[in-house]
């Protein structure tokens, strides 16, 4: 099963939904702690793909990255600035943001016990977690078929035989749908 996930596309680590345009980003600066309610905020990213930060001079590119990428660049550019020395910032998508089109979701549907249509997409988030945020399976749901439908490709997974270290669960990307089929 892990041989065929991996022809699949599923075996490196996740490929997380990079940020769009008028995505909103939780920005928070942990370390230096005295400093964390000038920075820590939700910011937009613009039209152009940027976010504007206290203290910067420069916008960052936000869009394309994934929130961990867009941390990394955002202690980058305050160390260059010469702003803080050792920044640590945490990014996450606003899964509050209205839905203006710009939400990072999974489509979750068939047997499952709190059908709620989408999830939101949280950066690393698998196939099971996915399904567990729609209550899990129902009783008549028929585990051995679930189907992850990504983009025009379908694929089939056994979650029966789902690994401990999570080589056969699926990392989820934006617009993915799964489908738990009835037994």
């Amino acid at each position: 099963m892990a041989c065929v996930l991996s022809l699949l596309g599923f075996s490196a680590p996740a490929q997380i939904a990079p940020l769009k345009t008028s995505d909103n980003v939780k920005i928070e600066l942990k370390t230096p702690a005295e400093d964390t309610a000038t920075v820590s905020s939700t910011y937009t990213v613009s039209g152009q793909g940027t976010i504007k930060l206290p203290m910067l001079a420069a916008e960052i590119r936000a869009a394309g990255l994934t929130t961990t990428d867009l941390a990394r660049r955002i202690e980058a550019a305050y160390r260059a600035a010469d702003i803080y020395r050792n920044p640590t910032i945490n990014c996450n998508i606003d899964i509050n943001q209205q839905d203006n089109g710009a939400a990072h979701i999974v489509a979750v549907g068939g047997e499952v016990r709190s059908p709620r249509g989408t999830v939101p997409l949280r950066d690393g988030m698998r196939l099971y977690q996915a399904i567990m945020q729609c209550g899990g399976p129902s009783e008549f749901a028929d585990m051995k078929k679930v189907k992850l439908i990504r983009g025009t490709r379908e694929f089939r997974v056994d979650m029966r035989k789902l690994q401990t270290d999570g080589s056969n669960n699926p990392v989820l990307q934006d617009g993915d749908t799964i489908h738990i089929p009835m037994n």
